[in-house]
C-alpha cells in the first residue's frame, strides 16, 4: 500500500466515524527493561528500536518506550513484556506513575508525598511495601508514564476451537430440525413476546440457526399467524424489516447496545428472547426428537 492509498484509507475511516491517524513520528524503544518490582539498573537505557506514533499524540517533551519486568505495578495494568510510554522531563504530581532512579537503579512506581512532605514510591501490588525516600538517597525522577503498549493480544487456540465446535454442534442440530420442532419452539417462545417487534429477535435466532432464510419476513409472519392466530402481538413484515439495522442486522452473538435500534431494558429483552430461542432450537433434537408423536396440527410447509 503506497502513501496515497494509505491516506485515502484513513479518509474513508474518518468518514465512517473512526478516528484514524497516520503513525509517522518515531519514539525510541529501550532495550533495557525497567523493574516493576525492586529497583534495577537499566544502565544507559540503550535504544535499539522505534515505535511510530501520530504527531498529535506527542507533546513538547521527548518520549521513550521501556519494557516492563516484574509485577509490582500489576494493579496499574502493567504486565511483564508491556512497553511503558514515558514522557521524559515532565513534572510529576502525586498519583503519577513515574520512571525514577534510586541510587542509580531504575524502577517504576507511583509518586506520593505524605502529610509531612516525605516522598514515597508506592507499588500497585499489595505484596510489596511502599518505599520511603530519605535524604541520603540519590533520587531522580526522569519522567511520567503516559501510556502502555500491551503485548500483542492473542486468544487461546484451544478455547477458540472449543467455541467453534460448540457452534458447529448447534448449527448441525438446527439443520436436523423438522418443521414441527421449529413450530414447537415458536409456540414456546411466544409467551416472552409482549409486542410485535420483538418477533424480530425470534426471526434473527432462526436465521442464525439456519432454520430460516434471509429476507423471508413475510413467510415468517405468515408462519407465526398460522401457529398463533390468537396471539395479541402478531408480527408484520414491515415492522420486522425496520429492526434489521445496526448490530441487529448481525448474528445475535454480535448484538451490541451501542449500535442497536433499541437500548436499555428494551435491548436486554430482545437479547433475552433471541438467546432463549437459540437455546430452544439447539436443544430441540434432544428434547423433541423422540416425542411419541409429531404435532399433527402444524401447517404444512412448501
Amino acid at each position: 500500500m503506497n502513501e496515497k492509498e494509505l491516506r485515502e484509507l484513513l479518509a474513508r475511516m474518518r468518514e465512517c466515524g473512526i478516528r484514524a491517524e497516520l503513525c509517522d513520528s518515531p519514539v525510541p524503544v529501550s532495550s533495557n527493561p525497567v523493574k516493576c518490582g525492586m529497583p534495577a539498573d537499566v544502565g544507559d537505557m540503550n535504544m535499539d528500536d522505534y515505535f511510530l506514533l501520530p504527531k498529535s499524540m506527542l507533546g513538547l517533551h521527548p518520549e521513550v518506550f521501556i519494557p516492563v519486568s516484574g509485577d509490582s505495578m500489576m494493579n496499574a495494568g502493567y504486565e511483564e513484556g508491556d512497553q511503558l510510554r514515558v514522557r521524559l522531563e515532565q513534572r510529576a504530581m502525586d498519583g503519577d506513575n513515574v520512571l525514577v532512579s534510586v541510587d542509580r537503579e531504575f524502577t517504576v512506581k507511583t509518586l506520593f508525598h505524605d502529610e509531612s512532605g516525605q516522598m514515597w514510591l508506592v507499588p500497585q501490588n499489595e505484596l510489596y511495601d511502599a518505599m520511603l525516600m530519605t535524604e541520603d538517597q540519590d533520587v531522580s525522577i526522569y519522567g511520567v508514564v503516559v501510556g502502555v503498549e500491551k503485548r500483542t493480544p492473542r486468544s487461546s487456540w484451544s478455547l477458540c476451537a472449543k467455541k467453534v465446535s460448540q457452534t458447529k454442534r448447534k448449527m448441525a442440530a438446527a439443520q436436523r430440525l423438522e418443521d414441527w420442532q421449529v413450530d414447537d419452539a415458536i409456540r414456546t417462545i411466544s409467551g416472552k413476546v409482549v409486542h410485535a417487534r420483538q418477533w424480530y429477535a425470534v426471526y434473527r435466532a432462526m436465521l442464525d440457526c439456519k432454520v430460516a432464510d434471509d429476507d423471508t419476513y413475510v413467510a415468517f409472519c405468515d408462519r407465526v399467524a398460522d401457529l398463533l392466530p390468537d396471539h395479541a402481538h402478531l408480527p408484520t413484515a414491515r415492522e420486522l424489516q425496520r429492526m434489521a439495522v445496526g448490530s441487529f442486522s448481525k448474528p445475535v452473538v454480535l448484538w451490541s447496545e451501542k449500535n442497536a435500534p433499541v437500548t436499555g431494558i428494551r435491548f436486554r429483552d430482545y437479547k433475552a428472547i433471541a438467546v432463549a430461542m437459540t437455546d430452544l432450537l439447539s436443544n430441540s433434537p434432544k428434547t423433541l426428537q423422540n416425542s411419541p408423536q409429531k404435532r399433527q396440527n402444524s401447517p404444512a410447509r412448501a
